[in-house]
């Protein structure tokens, strides 16, 4: 019988990702886009709305475009509970890398991280405020700090492909 610390060494393909470590990895990306949301509002409600759909519409194609070529496809094993999702949705994807599908794709995401903060710096250099201020410390700290040290040494820490993958490989 396997022991909760037992489970953590396994390779993370051959066991299932508890429940706590799939709600580490997602609350802070929900809160980075409820942090951006909230930025951009301070300027266009409208922005914001736009943002929080395009943040929705980029996880979606995340599913579609990245995941069905990822080791962890239609298991339990991804950290973010994403290729359980992803297997539900989309066809596993053949004949492509997933490092190159990755490096591909990946770019979608980045308006999630630098739209926010160029609303911010902005907001910051033409009316700054401590709330703005407090926004934008909170942002780039779960979006440039938190978010990357949770995958590199919880999330992704006992990944069997974690030397191959285009996300661990970042920070070297």
């Amino acid at each position: 019988q396997l022991k909760a610390t037992d489970d953590l060494q396994l390779p993370c393909h051959s066991r299932k990702i508890p429940l706590w470590l799939v709600l580490l990895d997602n609350i802070p990306t929900i809160i980075l886009f409820i942090l951006g949301f909230i930025i951009i509002n301070q300027i266009s409600t409208i922005s914001a709305i736009i943002f929080i759909l395009y943040t929705l519409f980029s996880i979606v194609w995340f599913w579609g475009k990245i995941c069905p070529y990822c080791h962890h496809y239609d298991t339990l094993a991804c950290p973010c509970g994403y290729g359980a999702i992803s297997s539900k949705l989309f066809k596993k994807g053949t004949g492509k890398s997933f490092k190159k599908v990755f490096r591909r794709n990946i770019g979608i995401q980045f308006p999630n991280w630098f739209v926010p903060l160029a609303f911010a710096i902005y907001l910051i250099s033409t009316g700054y405020t401590k709330e703005i201020l407090v926004l934008t410390i909170s942002f780039v700290l779960t979006g440039f700090v938190i978010i990357p040290v949770i995958s590199k040494l919880v999330g992704c820490k006992n990944c069997e492909i974690k030397e191959d993958c285009p996300w661990m490989t970042i920070y070297r």
